[in-house]
């Protein structure tokens, strides 16, 4: 049986992860380089359709290179399902992203799963891995805004 003290600290941990999945995808939109220790661990490991990668470091550098041909990039998370476990979670959900083409006016919408490996740090919760698994992508499809 849960005691409250347990409950408030799993629902504080569930509130600080899906917190962190809405910072993840305004990193990536935004491009935010300098606010990557802030969502990953230095030792990351990322598995995405474009290859793998290790370091912190390393991971923004290839996001940023797989979205390069985009002006814009918007990152929706949803559903997310958190498994706690003491100091780690893992943290599947799915993400629906506009990529608007550079140089068009068009835009690709994508659907993927991501399942993330976090970690509680001193300086709070911080993805420690990220797998990327598309699910489908439309073609360029005309802007009607």
């Amino acid at each position: 049986m849960r005691t409250a003290e347990t409950l408030i600290r799993e629902l504080a941990d569930r509130a600080e992860i899906t917190e962190l999945l809405a910072r993840q995808s305004l990193w990536l939109d935004e491009r935010a380089l300098d606010r990557t220790a802030e969502i990953f661990t230095a030792d990351v490991v990322a598995r995405t359709p474009g290859g793998h990668v290790h370091g912190a470091e390393a991971v923004a550098e290839h996001a940023i290179s797989r979205h390069g041909e985009y002006d814009r990039t918007v990152h929706a998370i949803h559903s997310p399902i958190i498994d706690l476990a003491g100091d780690e979670a893992v943290v599947d959900c799915g993400v629906k992203a506009v990529f608007i083409v550079n140089g068009r006016k068009a835009v690709q919408l994508v659907e993927a799963r991501y399942r993330f490996g976090a970690r509680r740090t001193a300086d709070g919760w911080r993805f420690s891995s990220i797998a990327v698994t598309p699910i489908a992508r439309t073609v360029g499809v005309e802007q009607t805004l």
